[in-house]
């Protein structure tokens, strides 16, 4: 669990992002976050639009592997049309919603 004053999070600064001032909250996070600081200014343009690639993908399989878990006997196509819906619901739709096949 986290150890950070939940309206010092609100009063941060306009634009500071969500996760850096969680991270803030503790030694060890603001730590992390330097290393990380640290990385990402020693990176050229293209090496961190590599880097924004990689870690998509492996969003992606981890997602996948996520709902093959969850629905052991599905097929692949069903796996997919599951990772496609719920890629859409964080966007506020579906499939069934795209097909015209909702409730």
């Amino acid at each position: 669990m986290f150890n950070f004053d939940e309206s010092s999070l609100l009063a941060s600064k306009v634009g500071e992002k969500f996760e850096h001032r969680i991270a803030a909250s503790t030694a060890e996070g603001r730590e992390a976050l330097a290393v990380m600081q640290r990385v990402s200014r020693s990176m050229t343009g293209a090496q961190k639009v590599a880097k924004a690639f990689e870690l998509t993908e492996m969003s992606r399989q981890v997602m996948l592997a996520g709902i093959r878990a969850m629905h052991a006997d599905a097929s692949e196509n069903q796996i997919r049309e599951l990772y496609v819906d719920r890629l859409l619901s964080y966007h506020g739709t579906s499939l069934a919603l795209l097909r015209g096949t909702h409730e």
